[in-house]
Parts: structure tokens; sequence; C-alpha cells
């Protein structure tokens, strides 16, 4: 199946695999890669040694393009973006950040022949991230897991395919084939899936959650709404979560969490208080009471994921877990994704032209 963003980018079929910190891994990656779409390595909770020995261990997995996937305002960003570059990434996928960092980005991944993907999740941003330089959008809806605006999939996609002329994938709501046909005709050129590729035999993602989101609807998510725009995020309905719907502002655990991710990160002092500034006069920026918040969901994150632990925190999840019953191999999602949209497509001309 060929589109603008498959030509763009030299993949064989217009899925990308969405961002997911801790959960996108070389496996992962490579996998997608290798099955035909677009592997997406998520850094921002990366050292940038620990990103340099990914990037080295995707290339050993496979020879096709990848993107990694940088949040602009994480206190890593500057130096993981220098091994980026160093190391010449096909393809650079940002979210979040200011035009002083955005432009000498793109022009830094222009100049050693690389591609850059803006994900954002309003139309605005959308064409302003053209005016930047960026050559494709990732616009995402409110469907999807964690971050994300306030419209549909549905309302977003048309309203940025007439609003920016380069490529446009499409995340929140997709995780088959009939989503992958839906997209193409709203005005997309691909999708991007989280969640469904969470859902494969390549993901590190804890059994417990998997058996939880084979028997859950769609409606065993919600979306906390803390009355800050830039960390609200829809996960998985747990006890957990609807607690932390009542929370204002849990200054302890934001504190702790600032704490855990500056040793994760094995950052100093100086840096993280620096992000910290500069994060709050970003596109979408966060204020301190948003980024400790934050922080503090973010440094639980491995325990939730990895150990299975509802109690730790809460998982980011879309609300197409209800339609998620099995756990297939990348590569036997992605073709039949591919398959049924291409029937999907055929069908709905037929319906067209019946009479």
């Amino acid at each position: 199946m060929k589109t603008r963003f498959t030509e763009l980018f030299g993949i064989k079929h217009p899925i990308m695999l969405a961002g997911m910190n801790w959960l996108t891994d070389p496996d992962i990656v490579a996998a997608v890669c290798n099955a035909g779409g677009l592997g997406n390595l998520a850094i921002s909770s990366h050292t940038p040694e620990g990103l340099r020995s990914d990037i080295k261990k995707i290339r050993e997995l496979t020879n096709k393009p990848f993107a990694i996937n940088q949040i602009l305002l994480s206190p890593t960003a500057k130096a993981n973006l220098a091994v980026v570059i160093e190391e010449k990434v096909p393809i650079v996928n940002y979210t979040l950040g200011r035009p002083p960092d955005i432009v000498p980005l793109i022009q830094a991944v222009h100049n050693y022949g690389g591609k850059v993907i803006a994900t954002v999740a309003l139309a605005r941003h959308a064409a302003r991230a053209e005016q930047l330089g960026a050559d494709a959008i990732n616009i995402t809806g409110h469907e999807a897991a964690a971050h994300g605006g306030y419209a549909t999939s549905l309302v977003l996609i048309p309203l940025v395919a007439s609003s920016v002329k380069i490529p446009i994938t499409a995340a929140g709501g997709f995780y088959d084939g009939r989503g992958l046909a839906a997209a193409l005709a709203l005005g997309a050129d691909g999708i991007t899936m989280g969640t469904r590729f969470a859902m494969t035999k390549e993901c590190r993602l804890n059994t417990h959650w998997q058996q939880a989101i084979m028997k859950a609807t769609e409606q065993d998510t919600i979306y906390v709404d803390v009355g800050d725009p830039a960390v609200n995020a829809r996960v998985f309905k747990t006890k957990k979560a609807e607690t932390e719907m009542k929370k204002r502002f849990p200054l302890t655990e934001a504190i702790a969490g600032a704490l855990e991710t500056k040793r994760l990160l094995n950052l100093s002092w100086w840096a993280l208080v620096r992000s910290g500034l500069s994060t709050q006069k970003g596109e979408g920026g966060m204020g301190m009471r948003q980024q400790l918040r934050y922080a503090a969901n973010t440094a639980r994150a491995k325990k939730v994921m990895f150990e299975g632990d509802e109690n730790a925190g809460t998982l980011p999840i879309g609300q197409v877990i209800g339609g998620i019953r099995d756990i297939p191999t990348c590569k036997e999602l992605i073709e039949r994704t591919v398959t049924q949209a291409e029937q999907v497509l055929e069908a709905v001309r037929g319906k067209a032209l019946a009479k």
C-alpha cells in the first residue's frame, strides 16, 4: 500500500509505531521496521549512553529506516539529540518544543539527509510545524493513550489535512484495517498505533496488563483531567486512576517523582532546574506544578508497565482496548491491518458504485 508517507520515508506500509517511553525498545522497533512499517524508539527515558547503545542494537536487527521520538522539553533532550545527530538517525519525531529549539533541530537533521516528523495535538500546531520545516505531521486525537488534545481523530484529521501540504499520520483510535481505511479516507497518509503494538509478542508490557486489556471494553479507560492540560492523560481505568482524578496536587509524590527522575536520567541538580525553567516556556509548556506531577507519574512507569503493579501508578492506554482480543507478532499485525484496509476500501468503493 503506497501513500505519500511510505514514499517519503522509504517504507512498505503506512503504519508507524508510536513512541512509547520504556516500551519501545530495539526489539519492537526493529520488528515493526522489518515488517514494513516505521519503528519508532521513544528516547525521553534514555540517557545519552543508553540511547547510543539502543541505536546500535536497532541497526544490528534491521537495515530498514527507523525513527526516534524525543520530547523536546525533556531534561535530556539536548544531550540525546546530539547523539541522534551524530549517529545520523534517519527520522526524528519530536513533540512539545519551542521554535528556537525546533528550527536548529530540523536544520541539523536535514543537513545529513534525515527527515523530521512533528507530533502535535492541535491543528494550529500542525500548520506551525510545517512552517518551521517539518517533513510530516503525526496528529494525535483524544482517543489516544496518554497525552492528546480534546478533539477526536475524526475531527482532527480532515482539519489538519486541509491546513498542511505535507504527509500526515493519525494517532488515537487505530488498531485494525478499518481504522487505516478510515484515516486514509479522512485525508491522512497513514496511521500511528501505540496501544495495539503494546499488545504484540515483541512488547515487554507485563502479562497482567495484557490479560486485562483482552477482557476490557472501550469504556475501561479514563481521561485523568487534573486541570493541567499538559499532564492530563488517558489511562487504564483502575482504582489508582480514579484516585488520581480526585487529587488536586499530591506534593509529596510529586517531589519524590522529581527526585527519582533525576536519578533515572543521571541529571545534575542544575540540569534538572534548568530544564524545568525552559519547559515552562515551550509550546504546550508546563508550569512547575505540572512538571512535578508529570515527574511523579514518569518515575513510577517502569514498575507499572514491567511489574504490572496497579497500585504504583497509572498505565497510559487508548480507547482501542475495547477491540483488542489477541497478541500477534508485529509482522502479523501489520500484514492483516493492511490486507483488511485494502478489502474495506474496495468494499466501500463497491457500495458507492452500487445502484
